[in-house]
């Protein structure tokens, strides 16, 4: 059996699915990240949201949803469309006001990405559409952002904080306005999106999604792999 035959079967394999999904619960619990709870008050009585519950199941969706879409089965797809809006309300909840902005944005190129799958599946080499999806997500992630960054905040941007944000988001948004049209090189846009998201989370001592995103890492280069190969053998 050749390398590449090896890494396909791992690509493919189920058991890598269940090791994604286990490994977010893992650490999650290890972590107590279920603990974390939204307080809001209606008709002059508190009430309290077990949102730490609510995003491990919607951490395990997104888990679920980008092992379907490397093996290209459809389905990831529409979990995706749907766990964008959790993630987003979560976001928000969270003191992300800004996800209304940045998340419609996710939410239409995976559905976008779904109608196309269900029609026709078909690995693209790589051409000016790519690129011209990359610039857009790249555009539309520092505008969405810088309103706000301006719009909902009494502070001066940070800079820094500014770019740190908006730059993975521009790759994010790109890497996803491209699914529709299957190229193998996009998973290096995730690979890059990975890292940015591991050196972030190591920056602020998160080690869940730190964890989570390492293993989206080692995903998206077999993904690469498999994609790379599939797309020559195809007619």
């Amino acid at each position: 059996m050749s390398l590449v035959t090896s890494i396909k079967a791992i690509t493919n394999s189920k058991y890598l699915d269940i090791i994604g999904v286990l490994l977010v619960i893992g650490v999650s619990v290890y972590l107590k990240y279920y603990k974390t709870t939204y307080n809001f008050h209606f008709n002059n009585k508190e009430y309290v949201f077990y949102l730490g519950y609510f995003s491990i199941i919607n951490t395990c969706l997104s888990m679920t949803a980008t092992r379907l879409v490397t093996k290209k089965n459809n389905l990831g797809n529409l979990i995706s469309t749907c766990n964008t809006l959790l993630s987003g309300a979560i976001d928000y909840l969270l003191g992300n006001v800004g996800a209304i902005l940045t998340y419609p944005i996710s939410f239409l190129g995976n559905y976008v990405a779904f109608k196309i799958w269900k029609k026709k599946q078909y690995l693209n080499s790589i051409d000016f559409i790519f690129f011209k999806n990359m610039f857009l997500g790249l555009f539309l992630s520092v505008l969405l952002n810088y309103i706000a960054f301006t719009c909902f905040s009494d502070k001066d941007i940070e800079w820094k904080l500014f770019f740190a944000i908006a730059i993975p988001a521009g790759i994010s948004f790109g890497g996803t306005f491209n699914l529709g049209r299957m190229y193998p090189d996009n998973w290096i846009n995730w690979q890059a999106y990975n890292i940015f998201k591991i050196i972030q989370n190591i920056m602020l001592l998160n080690i869940a999604n730190t964890v989570k995103y390492v293993f989206y890492l080692f995903n998206a280069s077999i993904g690469y792999i498999t994609w790379r190969d599939d797309k020559a053998k195809q007619l």
